[in-house]
């Protein structure tokens, strides 16, 4: 199902001012060492603060031709659990090499058509994918159903490592806010989870009427939400299906090395997905085996990703994945 739409860009704030917030740092935290603290939850204060990023035409122009073009591809066909658009041998000790690039994806994915989710998804700030290398890692990515307007995506490619918010409802779908995982950012939006930095995103819909959705990511240091990036639709209130949390990516075959050119800049990461949540009706609920789908990973090769050395890991049936490398 193609994801197309109007845009109805929402160009006023939708927030309403907290009461001021004290901007001490958690005790301890610092850009490298995060303090792990309890996960926010959908009804925790919201500012009238933005995530500081590149907007508009400059976050396009910042994620770059090559990192858009993968989002808008992807978006032609709505993905499923483990599926690819190259055929793959399914021999799990010796990769054979492909033409062009390869699109792979796991994670989880709703049944039902919701109108939020959260989750917390860890970043990988050591990643430098170098320049000539062509491919790209979303990781996480996520989309709480077919009615929101905004997917929220963690990239790693050769311009640099961002979260981004991507506008599926505007005239022309693409990036539309880019937070680059710098210092700030680090110390801003992430604690510590299972060792590694992570932030907690929340994309919601805040008018029913319009289908206007805000993505905000959790500040840390104030303990409030702030909004990355608004969009409203109604024409995709149309659109029933649920959505996705996963792990993709877009890899071509790198002869010296013999797998994916990602494989190499990536070795030694570990990607997650947690305390994946959907809000149906008025209810926030996590995703379960009756709510969601998720390829077991037993089922899958590493090899089928481009890659030696990967494994699928799902702690929490279906609301924390990982893929390991």
């Amino acid at each position: 199902m193609r994801l197309l739409a109007v845009a109805l860009l929402a160009g006023g704030a939708l927030l309403a001012p907290t009461a001021p917030l004290s901007t001490a740092s958690p005790a301890g935290a610092t850009p490298d060492k995060p303090v792990e603290v309890a996960a926010p939850t959908p009804d925790s204060p919201v500012s009238n603060r933005l995530v500081p990023a590149v907007r508009g035409e400059a976050a396009r122009a910042a994620a770059g031709p090559v990192v858009s073009e993968g989002v808008r591809k992807r978006g032609e066909s709505r993905p499923t659990a483990g599926s690819t658009t190259a055929a793959r041998s399914a021999d799990t000790t010796t990769i054979t090499p492909w033409s062009g690039s390869l699109h792979v994806v796991w994670g989880a994915f709703p049944t039902v058509s919701s109108i939020g989710a959260q989750a917390t998804h860890t970043v990988n700030p050591g990643i430098s994918i170098p320049s000539g290398n062509p491919d790209v890692v979303y990781a996480p990515t996520l989309v709480p159903s077919g009615k929101t307007c905004i997917e929220v995506t963690t990239f790693y490619w050769q311009g640099g490592n961002g979260v981004g918010a991507w506008d599926w409802c505007a005239a022309s779908p693409g990036f539309a806010a880019v937070a680059w995982i710098d210092s700030s950012f680090l110390s801003t939006y992430t604690t510590s989870f299972q060792g590694l930095p992570a932030y907690e995103v929340l994309d919601v819909q805040t008018n029913a009427v319009t289908n206007s959705w805000t993505a905000y990511l959790y500040n840390y240091t104030t303990s409030t939400w702030d909004a990355l990036f608004t969009s409203a639709d109604t024409a995709k209130l149309s659109e029933t299906h649920g959505g996705w949390s996963m792990f993709e990516v877009y890899t071509e075959y790198n002869s010296a090395t013999g797998e994916g050119y990602y494989c190499t800049e990536t070795y030694g990461t570990q990607y997650h997905a947690a305390n994946l949540k959907i809000k149906v009706g008025s209810t926030w609920s996590s995703l379960t085996t009756s709510n969601s789908t998720v390829t077991p990973p037993g089922s899958l090769n590493s090899t089928d990703f481009g890659c030696y050395g990967l494994s699928f890991t799902l702690q929490t049936a279906n609301s924390h994945w990982q893929v390991t490398h």
